[in-house]
């Protein structure tokens, strides 16, 4: 999944209930790189706390269109947190309401909907909400920040960029900084993208400083910079302890460090706490890596009952699925729910994860086509570039396979051992080793 899935609530969702006395300090919402979440200063105590704080507004004031666009966003975040996605459907009924108590002009109602289709991974759909929302309110910070976000998920991006350009303009903020931090990542430009973190940590209220830090520790992490790394994670932890993305930032770190024993005890924190598919993976991988393969398949059978959940509550989870089966499950269904994937959307994502599903059926031909497509940006995932590199080398490219398989075991010391391990054995056969 990619490190900047669209969204959660709370923090958008704070950004327009001034009227309900939960407004932040600044109008800004985190943005959702480092896991879905538009909420780093929210534990899970003060997401209940708010939605029963709006529940109580919305029993004295049932007409109240704001309180429930609200409402529908902190029930977006609860399902993200908790992997219940029956609060997706509580959110829908929400925004339902807000735009029925308000049809004409409900911008907050819109956004909220575009939300709600984001979390569910409906990303045109989202887009066109969004849109709809800032015809009607072309400041309105959460239809802009979802609308890049969208257009990224699409694969859209050069309309990224520009997406970017008016957000700035419109609504200069941390949210916008953290976007256009990515933006450069994706295109290879990880100083250019640590540059734009440390300005805007360097004068945000404590939650965004989190948030935001816990970016910079993966960048500088990517580039080998582990020291750094680890003081942009202290500090971030210190902000906000009980803040889940700096948790992940940091098991990777440890990873990174050669530290495994308190890695597998920090991953496992992460997915007690927050059992998305990836980080299932990510925590089952480094127990194959330690060979401890029943503790994996546990992990694994937990990721495939996790994907049947989302499911059951709308979320299009093809990507993740086909993600697992191709390297832990069944090739040819990887292969298949990746094609639906690519029918909806042109990521580079969506492009790396189809390539290597058809790696493993052995198109090579036509996967070689689309990993090109994923690296086209110069992205610094790892994994990219191994499965570039891996396909290469099924095609007989023995030089270019080397160049590629390097760059990826080089990119990130915090990549899952397992991918190393196999890149490692790929590297091997043609005369690589390092």
């Amino acid at each position: 999944m990619p490190r900047f899935i669209v969204l959660v609530a709370l923090a958008l969702a704070l950004s327009v209930s001034g009227g309900i006395g939960l407004a932040t300090t600044r109008d800004s919402e985190p943005t959702p790189q480092a896991a879905t979440s538009l909420a780093p200063s929210a534990p899970g105590q003060d997401l209940t706390g708010t939605i029963e704080a709006l529940q109580d507004t919305l029993r004295r004031l049932p007409q109240d269109h704001s309180a429930w666009a609200t409402l529908a966003l902190a029930y977006v975040e609860q399902g993200r947190v908790t992997g219940v996605p029956s609060y997706y459907e509580k959110a829908t009924d929400a925004a339902r309401e807000s735009l029925r108590v308000q049809p004409d002009d409900n911008f907050e109602g819109l956004a909220a909907s575009a939300a709600i289709a984001a979390a569910r991974h409906d990303f045109s759909g989202a887009l066109e909400l969004a849109d709809q929302s800032l015809a009607i309110n072309p400041l309105g910070l959460s239809a802009l920040a979802i609308r890049v976000d969208a257009l990224t998920e699409l694969g859209r991006y050069d309309d990224q960029l520009k997406a970017l350009r008016v957000a700035d303009r419109r609504q200069p903020s941390t949210a916008v900084a953290a976007r256009y931090s990515y933006a450069y990542e994706l295109r290879g430009d990880l100083p250019r993208a640590a540059s734009i973190l440390e300005s805007a940590a360097s004068t945000a209220v404590r939650a965004d400083k989190a948030y935001l830090l816990t970016l910079l520790a993966d960048i500088e992490r990517r580039q080998g910079r582990l020291a750094q790394a680890g003081r942009a994670l202290d500090i971030a932890e210190e902000a906000a302890p009980d803040y889940l993305p700096a948790v992940v930032s940091r098991a990777r770190w440890q990873v990174a460090q050669g530290d495994l024993a308190r890695a597998v005890t920090t991953w496992t924190r992460v997915v007690s706490a927050q059992p998305l598919p990836e980080y299932l993976t990510e925590l089952g991988e480094l127990y194959l890596h330690l060979g401890r393969p029943a503790e994996a398949q546990r992990q694994f059978d937990v990721v495939e009952a996790t994907i049947t959940l989302l499911e059951s509550g709308g979320v299009d989870t093809d990507l993740e699925a086909a993600v697992h089966e191709a390297d832990h499950g069944d090739p040819e269904r990887a292969r298949e729910l990746a094609a639906s994937e690519w029918g909806r959307r042109h990521s580079v994502h969506v492009a790396d994860a189809y390539a290597w599903a058809l790696h493993r059926v052995g198109r090579d031909g036509r996967a070689l086509d689309l990993a090109r497509r994923a690296t086209a940006l110069g992205t610094p995932d790892a994994r990219f570039w191994i499965h570039r590199g891996s396909i290469e080398a099924a095609l007989g490219m023995d030089r270019a396979a080397r160049v590629h398989l390097r760059r990826g075991l080089d990119g990130d010391p915090g990549l899952s051992l397992w991918q190393r391990d196999q890149a490692q054995r790929v590297l091997e056969t043609l005369g690589g080793a390092r």
